[in-house]
């Protein structure tokens, strides 16, 4: 009778224990980073930009942020791309924010009446198993009134926020696209 009694008490404690770890989870999915790299550019002496953004398909390194409220701004901007790498369900990059600038947006590039316009989005979606590539002339991190130059070589840090409430810290060096 004592080894039945011993034989439950055990089975009830290895039954707990299972119990927990069932309650655990281990996020091996969810949103990843590869490539972060950031457009480098250079305040002039008047605070005004230096076309860093020439090769995404505006006309004037502004052009098409006028919509946003930014038009009127006299700062530099810079731009950062990056692959993002989804292993998991169906997520989206909803903020970012990086002590370089005094804003920091998520953009596309979009087509409309036969010229390209970059457009605030609220999200970035990565579908489940999937990627998204950040890229000039698409999806991009907009940085926004520069606090400093951005030299080749520079290292920006860039915190992003996904819809799930995960942040993401990303190191990106500073190159000439």
């Amino acid at each position: 009778m004592r080894r039945i009694a011993i034989f439950i008490t055990a089975a009830f404690v290895a039954l707990a224990l299972a119990g927990c770890g069932a309650n655990q989870t281990t996020q091996t999915g969810g949103i990843t980073v590869r490539d972060p790299w950031v457009r480098a550019a250079m305040m002039n002496v008047a605070g005004d930009q230096s076309g860093a953004m020439g090769n995404m398909g505006q006309s004037t390194p502004m052009a098409g942020m006028s919509d946003h409220g930014h038009g009127s701004e006299s700062s530099a901007v810079s731009a950062a791309y990056m692959v993002l790498v989804n292993n998991g369900a169906a997520d989206a990059i909803v903020k970012a924010e990086s002590d370089v600038a005094k804003s920091v947006e998520l953009h596309n590039v979009i087509m409309e009446n036969n010229v390209m316009q970059m457009r605030q989005v609220e999200a970035i979606e990565v579908p489940a198993n999937g990627q998204v590539e950040l890229k000039p002339g698409s999806f991009h991190v907009m940085l926004i009134g520069l606090n400093r130059d951005l030299k080749e070589g520079d290292e920006v840090t860039i915190t992003l926020t996904t819809r799930s409430g995960k942040t993401i810290e990303v190191k990106a060096p500073v190159r000439k696209p």
